[in-house]
């Protein structure tokens, strides 16, 4: 695992090395503190001006001289950074994640305590939370981030789709830097530093059971689930309506076909709208959250009806419909996604 992370490490030096972007970020580093001593300069040239009457065209000479170096600094810095970024977006698609994986509630909360074992010097460790629907530029504190994050994370970060947020894990030393993917959405953004990972949201929103319906459409055969702790379906039912498959051939009776075919998951629809309100009836205000799964388009007409009040949220996870893993459903749609940059 050392050997590997050196590797990763030596790959990410050797890239900043010969790509340019570890010289860009050092050349906008001297120009920000040349800025600076311009800065005092212009500052010095005005308070002679103000004076001195006598060496008067020799301040207005330096304070010219001062200004336009302050200026032409400025537009450097300007085009520096333009570029930095550029290369930022341009090499976010050369860059991959080394791991991939998906745990479940159990073999996550062992992921979580092992990271919140490690221990840094005071203030090294990063982490993240971005709350479902918000985004890391509108974190209160975005700018400390970036200064505090390399570019190719925040790139990676920036590759990673989800709706219901994110967790991020970083150190210094890139040793970790994970991110995670709650199946359930965050309701909290923030970002915090420390000689330790801070887990106890995470932590806390694993071990807070919630009541879930779950609807798992498909055109002929969907599925309605609840459960009041989130680990067993308490109640579910399986509605099935006969569907015409698809029409291979052309001309007017693929048209009557089609249209015969729509009418069927017209009415299948509506045989699931039903049941999904009926079950949501039978629990009626206890309802954390409705996990919509299968074919998203059609789970959503099938929940259209439904109270604003019950927060929906729209599953990617492939979950096959079989009689026989009932049981499974819930573990397959609850599973957190994990990506080590």
């Amino acid at each position: 695992m050392v050997e590997k992370d050196g590797v990763i490490n030596n790959i990410n030096y050797i890239f900043k090395k010969y790509s340019g972007k570890e010289e860009l970020e050092n050349e906008v580093s001297k120009l920000q503190s040349h800025l600076l001593e311009l800065e005092l300069n212009v500052k010095a040239a005005n308070t002679r001006y103000e004076k001195s009457a006598v060496s008067e065209k020799k301040a207005v000479a330096a304070k010219q001289e001062s200004e336009e170096k302050l200026k032409s600094a400025e537009v450097r810095l300007r085009t520096l950074e333009h570029e930095l970024e550029k290369q930022r977006i341009d090499t976010a698609g050369d860059l991959c994640f080394t791991r991939r994986d998906q745990f479940g509630q159990q073999r996550v909360e062992e992921f979580i305590l092992s990271l919140s074992s490690i221990k840094y010097p005071p203030g090294s460790l990063s982490t993240v939370y971005i709350a479902a629907g918000a985004v890391l530029d509108g974190l209160q504190d975005h700018e400390a981030v970036v200064e505090r994050i390399d570019s190719e994370t925040l790139a990676m970060v920036d590759k990673v789709t989800s709706s219901t947020g994110y967790v991020l894990f970083h150190s210094p030393d890139h040793l970790v830097n994970e991110l995670l993917v709650p199946p359930l959405p965050l309701n909290t953004s923030q970002w915090t530093t420390g000689d330790t990972f801070d887990t106890d949201l995470l932590l806390g929103s694993l071990r807070n059971n919630v009541s879930i319906c779950v609807l798992l459409a498909h055109a002929g055969e969907s599925f309605v689930g609840y459960s009041l702790d989130s680990e067993e379906f308490d109640s579910f039912q399986m509605i099935k309506s006969n569907v015409k498959a698809k029409h291979a051939k052309g001309g007017f009776s693929q048209r009557r076909f089609e249209r015969l075919r729509d009418e069927d998951i017209a009415h299948h629809i509506d045989k699931v709208r039903s049941s999904l309100k009926d079950m949501l009836e039978e629990f009626e205000g206890n309802t954390d959250y409705l996990i919509l799964a299968g074919d998203p388009q059609l789970a959503k007409e099938m929940a259209a009806d439904i109270s604003p009040d019950i927060e929906q949220i729209i599953s990617s996870s492939d979950v096959r419909l079989e009689k026989q893993n009932i049981s499974d459903i819930l573990k397959q749609l609850l599973v957190y996604r994990r990506y080590r940059f």
